[in-house]
Order: structure tokens, then C-alpha cells, then sequence
């Protein structure tokens, strides 16, 4: 059976979040963007930030979606963070007062790429 093609728009893993899955979920999206710009050894020319998180509701895995502006450097920017990520993990779950701890996959946010196409096809059309 064929896969379904996700965009990031329509990437809705598990059901509608609950109120406690909301705050689980802003938290982690607080403390992994603390993380990031504290411990990630990242390129200086390009803006990073953690857009969305989304935890299972068992807590056992959360997929963080990561925004980097440029979208060029989306690619760089991923593998740099690959090897590192044995390292942010673990700051996390140092720092996360929950159990258990979720393991977190990063995932590239194209929303503001869509964003910015769909104002520009917009401003041609004035």
C-alpha cells in the first residue's frame, strides 16, 4: 500500500492535543529552544527557531519542528545538528522534570517558505 505524501501543513500525527498535552508540549518547545541556543553549535548565518512540538500521548516520542530562515541553509543546518543530538537529548531529559522522557526527532518547518511564496504570488497578482 502507497504511503500518503505529508507536507509540514498537513502533518497531524497523533489526535487533537489535550490541555495537559498542550503544556507538556509548550514546555519541551521553551526548554529544547534554550537548549539549542545555549549548547548547539550552529552556523552564525542563519536564524533558527523551534516552531512546533508535538508529543505522543504516551510521552515516549516528540517530533520538534525547527525553523531556519534562510530555507537554504535548512539542509546544512540538519546536518550539523545530527551528531549533536545524542547531546542535546540528554541535556533535555536533564532538564525535563517528567517521566517518562520523550525522544525527540527534528523536523524541518516549511510553513514560513509557503508563507513567503504565497505573499509573493500575491504581490505579482497587484
Amino acid at each position: 500500500m502507497p504511503e500518503k505524501f505529508q507536507t509540514p501543513e498537513s502533518h497531524i500525527p497523533f489526535k487533537k492535543a489535550s490541555y495537559r498535552m498542550g503544556k507538556v508540549n509548550a514546555h519541551i518547545k521553551r526548554v529544547f529552544g534554550e537548549i539549542l541556543q545555549r549548547e548547539a553549535n550552529l552556523p552564525s548565518d542563519c536564524l533558527i527557531t523551534v516552531s512546533e512540538v508535538e508529543t505522543a500521548p504516551n510521552l515516549r516520542v516528540a517530533d520538534v519542528w525547527i525553523s531556519v530562515m534562510p530555507i537554504a541553509m535548512a539542509r546544512k543546518v540538519m546536518k550539523k545538528l545530527k551528531p549533536q543530538m545524542y547531546d542535546l537529548q540528554g541535556e533535555l531529559n536533564r532538564e525535563l522534570e517528567m517521566r517518562p522522557l520523550p525522544r525527540i526527532t527534528l523536523r524541518i518547518d516549511h510553513g514560513a517558505d509557503y508563507s513567503d511564496k504565497i505573499e509573493r504570488k500575491l504581490a505579482d497578482l497587484e
